[in-house]
Parts: structure tokens; C-alpha cells; sequence
């Protein structure tokens, strides 16, 4: 395996900023000598792209199954250019991709490259995935905020500011292009063959303080009246942390790219260890 972290500089954002790639260059046979895809990893709020790397299993996965990964940062920004702060949106679908070219041969396929992210990065997979449903053949929201308005509103006027306010500005109005609800609208009206598959995760006991279940519960019934081509919501027992990500990844791998593989790492465990 090559695993490396890239220190890389926007000219949007007139910054340095880093991305981690995972690049399994030494397969077993049984998975093949080829890169059968690309999963890009997003992170969620506060964080950075090292929480994808340390806490969830993502790596041992994706060298399961023969996937590069792309894990970038992202700041506070909600993945969009930010009203008061930087151009993070222009960053992550444009300099970024080209430089990796540049850089690392991964494959371009729409069908061998998927976008993933948890949290606020859930909303930010769905933001960038239905965006550009020419680049990803499949889109992933584990726990995502995928309700801004609803969340804008649980958490009071003073927290809405201080969370939004840089990204959409004093009026907190959330434009067009960063409406989710506006972009699946977008997706569902293209051909079935072009659209993207939509994946997303809920736990039933993740609700205070950011009424994550009841975000995605509501997105839900949208998603079944706007009615995009491939849309599927699980949830089941979890909150808002990293045990139901790592679960949530091995769903969307084998949802995208080897179906069978969830049902091969939840009986991982099932046999009984035994005293000798």
C-alpha cells in the first residue's frame, strides 16, 4: 500500500491545504492488480480528513476491495465557498482534481469514482456529488446535516450565526447551488442511466443536539417525492459517532462496488471464540 499526505496550494482560497491519498499498489490476488475505484472521504464539522484515517477502519476496506482513497480538509466550510472566509467549493471540484492528475494516475471513470462524508460532510457528499453527477456514479450521507433550515432552527439564533454565518453570510440564506433539496430535484429530472446512486445513514438515538434522525427522516420523504432513480436510506440503532460511520462506509462499498461485501464484514464476528 501507499498511503501519503500532500501538502497543496489553492489559488481560490490563496492557501496551503492538505490531502491524504491511500493508493493500494500491493493487492492480493484475489482483489486483483487493478484500482477499481475511488472513494473521495469527507469530514465532518470541526474536524479534519486525519478523523477518516484514524478512527473508522477506512484504509483495511478500501484495500479490500482495490479503492483508492481521497481524504481532503475542508474547514468549517460546509464544503461550499464560504461568504466570510475561503473558497473551499472551488478547491474540492476544481484545482484539487487537476492537480491530482498531475500528480497520481487514479482512475476518471464516473463509474469507478464515489464521494462519501459523515456529519457535516454527509451534507457535503450530497452537495458536491448531485452537483456534478457527471464525475460520481455513486454519493454517500452517513449521519449527514442534511437539512440546514431544521438545523439553523433546533439550534437557536446565536448558534445558527456562529456555525452559518461565515459560510452563507448575516442573512444565512442557503443560495440555489447549495440547496440539496434543489440539486436532487436537479438529478431526478436526468436520465436513470446518468444519475447518480444516493446512499444515506441515520441512527435512531442520534437526535440532541443536531435532530440528525429527524433531519434525514424529513430528507427521506422528500427524496420519495422528488423521486430520483436510486435512493436508499438505512438506519438502525447508532448516535453520532464513528462505530456507525465505519458501518455506514461498508454499506456504501457494498452498495457502489461489491454487493455482498456488508454481509462479509458483519459476519466477521459471528463465529464464537473459544477458550483453548
Amino acid at each position: 500500500m501507499a498511503f501519503f499526505t500532500c501538502k497543496l496550494y489553492s489559488t481560490a482560497m490563496a492557501a496551503s491545504t492538505r490531502v491524504r491519498l491511500y493508493y493500494p499498489c500491493d493487492l492480493p490476488p484475489e482483489v486483483g492488480n487493478q484500482v477499481k475505484g475511488v472513494f473521495t472521504l469527507l469530514h465532518g464539522f470541526s474536524n479534519d480528513g486525519d478523523d477518516w484515517v484514524h478512527f473508522p477502519a477506512a484504509i483495511r476496506y478500501a484495500a479490500d476491495n482495490g479503492l483508492a482513497l481521497v481524504i481532503p480538509d475542508a474547514g468549517n466550510s460546509f464544503y461550499n465557498n464560504m461568504a466570510w472566509g475561503q473558497a473551499w467549493y472551488t478547491w474540492l471540484t476544481e484545482e484539487m482534481p487537476a492537480l491530482l492528475r498531475q500528480m497520481v494516475r487514479l482512475p476518471e471513470e464516473r463509474e469507478k469514482n464515489f464521494i462519501a462524508g459523515m456529519s457535516m460532510g454527509g451534507y457535503g457528499a450530497l452537495r458536491i456529488g448531485l452537483a456534478h453527477p457527471e464525475r460520481y456514479a455513486g454519493v454517500a450521507s452517513f449521519s449527514g446535516c442534511v437539512d440546514l433550515p431544521m438545523m439553523m432552527d433546533k439550534m437557536g439564533p446565536e448558534a445558527a450565526r456562529t456555525i452559518f454565518g461565515p459560510v452563507f453570510g448575516g442573512g444565512l440564506r442557503i443560495p440555489p447551488q447549495a440547496n440539496i433539496v434543489q440539486l436532487a430535484e436537479q438529478v431526478a429530472s436526468l436520465s436513470p442511466e446518468v444519475q447518480p446512486d444516493i446512499l444515506c445513514t441515520a441512527g435512531l438515538q442520534d437526535q440532541e443536539p443536531y435532530h440528525i434522525l429527524e433531519q434525514n427522516r424529513k430528507f427521506r420523504d422528500t427524496m420519495k417525492q422528488i423521486g430520483p432513480a436510486k435512493y436508499t436510506y438505512l438506519e438502525w440503532d447508532g448516535v453520532h459517532e464513528w462505530n456507525f460511520w465505519d458501518r455506514s462506509l461498508v454499506y456504501a462499498i457494498d452498495r457502489f462496488v461489491n454487493p455482498g461485501y456488508a454481509a462479509k464484514k458483519l459476519g466477521d464476528w459471528a463465529a464464537p471464540a473459544k477458550e483453548g
